[in-house]
């Protein structure tokens, strides 16, 4: 369902006027399958979240299968691979012929009222085992980590390959996203930080929405669901 809502008002005038609502009883989600294959060690993905219900595993972003062992699943958890974190952390868990990428958070998302700019950006090539994979939210980045298991470098993920990608689910398909989702960037081939699509208002100090400006690469996309004429658009 495309909402009509006054979302959200970037400092230079940007505003967001829609949003799409995916209910998890409806098993909804968005799902694609590139026809080439873009830049698998390299991309970011940028999306203003609102959550609508609360304490279960939750899919933002995945690729691949689980089946074959080779995924990429970016998510709200529900109580963390091992109990490693809260319910309600966001989380990274990716396998490649075994266990190569997991990332949790300590610190929680549960506020059902309010919207969440996430921003996660991954680069296998960096010699830096830290600055592999980056994660933000509003604007903020997020260094309260458990559990960690980082990348080895040059390592290729699902992303980007020509496998099944979702947004709101697993490809399975199942762990559905409930809530909102709007003004969503994902770019092939570039690890960006936040600055390339939001800055701090300087009147409220808030961190709002700015219109990205860059490239998307082979396999990029950008979906600000501003197209309610029927369900299909």
């Amino acid at each position: 369902m495309i909402d009509a809502l006054p979302l959200l008002l970037g400092p230079e005038g940007y505003q967001i006027s829609r949003s799409v609502r995916l209910r998890s009883s409806a098993s909804a989600y968005f799902n694609r399958t590139p026809g080439s294959a873009g830049d698998r060690q390299k991309f970011t993905w940028s999306g203003w979240v609102k959550r609508g219900k609360l304490g279960s595993i939750m899919d933002l972003f995945y690729a691949g299968t689980n089946a074959s062992n080779n995924f990429f699943d970016f998510y709200f958890n529900q109580s963390g691979v091992g109990g490693a974190s809260p319910t309600d952390a966001l989380e990274i868990y990716s396998s490649v012929s075994g266990q190569v990428l997991y990332y949790t958070t300590q610190s929680v998302r549960r506020d059902p009222s309010g919207w969440y700019h996430i921003v996660l950006a991954i680069d296998t090539t960096q010699s830096n085992a830290g600055l592999r994979l980056l994660l933000w939210v509003n604007g903020v980045q997020l260094t309260d980590l458990s559990g960690v298991t980082v990348p080895p470098q040059n390592q290729l993920l699902p992303v980007n390959n020509t496998v099944a990608h979702t947004i709101g689910s697993s490809t399975t398909p199942g762990n559905y996203f409930d809530g909102y989702l709007t003004e969503i960037n994902f770019i092939d081939g570039q690890a960006l930080t936040p600055s390339s699509f939001g800055e701090t208002n300087p009147v409220t100090g808030v961190w709002q929405p700015k219109k990205y400006a860059g490239t998307y690469g082979t396999n990029g996309f950008y979906l600000n669901f501003s197209d309610n004429s029927a369900a299909t658009a």
